[in-house]
């Protein structure tokens, strides 16, 4: 065992993987954090603006997809399609956008599209799109900011989770895959605890982080 972090059973230096790992995690849980968000925001603004059938199909879309089990359907899809890491991001965005937020958004749009600087900008023939992208959205974003940067550690811990199963790129050096390494070799009952705990408090140390910031 030497370095930084120790090695694994090859004698390679976890710390180099830890340091490749870190960029990718990070773009994981951010991409899909920002993606998710703000295209639930605008379904949302939408949905809460316009009423009536449009309301209607998303929130009943926003239903089914409470109701589906994501997790078996996103290893349903990695295990029949063998996806790389960026084709599961979209897959994960996609099985994410009409999550539970966007009920809560709509509530919130529908607040602001009774206050009156919305009847003035109707007043004064603002278009539909000005009025929500606007006028209705930027008063939105605010009280969803910490949401979306806490909603950041959970999809690091995906992308860590679904490499450690083994239906992550095999590829790509990730926090995930040294943990499902070092387990397939049977680190722990070896005695190898630093090659577990190196990128578990890599992940830990992401997740404080992001939740001190938001």
């Amino acid at each position: 065992v030497y370095g930084i972090a120790g090695t694994d059973n090859q004698r390679r230096p976890l710390d180099k993987g830890l340091i490749w790992g870190a960029p990718i995690a990070l773009a994981f849980g951010i991409t899909a954090s920002l993606a998710i968000t703000f295209i639930q925001l605008i379904l949302a603004t939408i949905s809460g603006y316009y009423g009536g059938i449009i309301d209607l199909l998303i929130q009943r879309l926003t239903e089914i997809y409470m109701i589906l089990p994501f997790l078996p359907i996103l290893i349903m899809i990695s295990l029949l399609y063998g996806l790389n890491l960026w084709r599961l991001l979209v897959v994960v965005i996609v099985l994410s956008v009409f999550g539970t937020s966007v009920k809560t958004y709509r509530v919130w749009a529908m607040q602001i599209k009774s206050l009156p600087y919305i009847e003035a900008a109707k007043a004064y023939g603002a278009s539909n799109l000005r009025i929500v992208f606007l006028y209705i959205l930027p008063r939105l974003l605010p009280p969803v900011v910490p949401s979306l940067v806490l909603a950041i550690p959970g999809y690091v811990f995906l992308e860590a989770a679904l490499a450690f199963l083994g239906l992550s790129d095999v590829r790509l050096v990730t926090w995930g895959r040294i943990i499902e390494e070092a387990f397939s070799a049977g680190a722990l009952y070896k005695g190898y605890y630093h090659w577990v705990l190196m990128p578990s408090m890599m992940l830990i140390l992401t997740a404080v982080s992001f939740a001190l910031i938001g």
